[in-house]
């Protein structure tokens, strides 16, 4: 099979859709993972996510991305500062690191100078933080959509 673009061509010449590609920021992800352990989370982003998996698609990342992540889980395990407990247990943390492990997940490289100062450019422009725009920079980039809740990150990937 051939690849131009987002286009895959097979042995006949046929086109056929090609998987899903996306770059997923840690607010819409982590919605889709904790949605199905807690009721305060949109099922529309495990919506996406199961129908990326379906399709043989891939989630595209920054390194960032991971630490975020483990924020975001620190947080939901550590008991509430009234005493009561978190948001999910210790043994849903540990399924929920085996279901991220399973996922299709591709962590781009470390940037590099250049990309830096792209990310920087960007988030000036876009009126953005570092964090948010690294992965407005890695959506532009790879020519990719960008999944996320931030409505200013979301604003900023509408607009070239």
């Amino acid at each position: 099979m051939a690849k131009t673009g987002r286009i895959v061509i097979d042995s006949e010449g046929n086109i056929e859709d090609s998987p899903p590609v996306a770059v997923v920021d840690t607010s819409y992800f982590m919605s889709a993972i904790l949605s199905s352990y807690t009721s305060d989370e949109s099922s529309e982003a495990q919506e996406f996510l199961q129908a990326l998996i379906e399709k043989n698609g891939q989630i595209i990342v920054p390194q960032l991305f991971w630490f975020e992540i483990g924020n975001v889980l620190l947080n939901a395990v550590k008991p509430k500062k009234d005493g009561s407990a978190g948001r999910i247990s210790k043994v849903q943390l540990d399924e929920i690191l085996m279901d991220i492990s399973a996922l299709p997940i591709y962590t781009d490289l470390q940037p590099d100078s250049e990309t830096r100062t792209r990310i920087l450019s960007t988030a000036l422009d876009s009126n953005l933080t570092y964090y948010d725009a690294t992965y407005l920079e890695l959506a532009r980039r790879k020519d990719l959509p960008l999944k996320t809740w931030d409505k200013a990150l979301q604003a900023a990937a509408e607009t070239k």
